[in-house]
């Protein structure tokens, strides 16, 4: 069975597209309808439902955000394909900027101020003399450069710490088990 990964924003699609090329997930890039990640909301592109329509199996769908609060409506001519119970909401709560806030150690500060996590990455996140600018660009380099285990890191803490609704899955669930179990060890030391 093949994966749709949905991805509410560019930021949650080029986290999904370096996972991937680093080999991180427990699937990989052949597994996916159209070899990668779109940064879709909903099933009504025409490009989609051509590509579903193309595999004609039944497809598992993984709906990548910080907030999901939305039923994903199903296409009739969709149906034979898309299963509600293959639909699965992987969430990163209040925004996707609380995984950099948690790599520079400034969780507890963030906690303590008035501001959305997008507006206090903006203000307290700098790198490589750039501030946080909410671009795919600055995700994509922050952790590339900074080294994509510090990614792992951050989604692992983020479920550590993070209490999400019922129905609402973690990134961290996608990871290879290996990148869990390399962490334990290493808090362990």
């Amino acid at each position: 069975m093949k994966y749709l990964l949905m991805c509410e924003g560019n930021n949650e699609e080029t986290i999904m597209n370096l996972l991937l090329d680093y080999n991180k997930l427990e699937f990989n890039r052949d597994d996916l309808i159209g070899l990668r990640p779109y940064h879709l909301r909903n099933l009504n592109s025409a490009m989609i439902k051509s590509e579903l329509k193309h595999y004609n199996q039944p497809v598992i769908i993984y709906r990548i955000g910080d907030t999901q609060n939305d039923e994903l409506k199903i296409p009739p001519e969709l149906k034979n394909i898309i299963l509600k119970e293959n639909i699965f909401r992987y969430c990163t709560k209040p925004e996707l900027e609380i995984l950099m806030i948690i790599n520079e150690n400034l969780f507890s500060k963030f906690g303590k101020s008035k501001m959305d996590a997008k507006e206090f990455a903006k203000e307290n996140i700098i790198y490589n003399g750039r501030r946080y600018n909410q671009s795919s660009k600055f995700i994509e380099n922050y952790y590339k450069e900074k080294n994509i285990s510090h990614l792992i890191e951050n989604l692992l803490e983020y479920k550590r710490i993070k209490k999400h609704k019922k129905g609402e899955l973690y990134l961290a669930d996608l990871l290879k088990k290996q990148n869990a179990k390399n962490k334990e060890k290493t808090s362990v030391r």
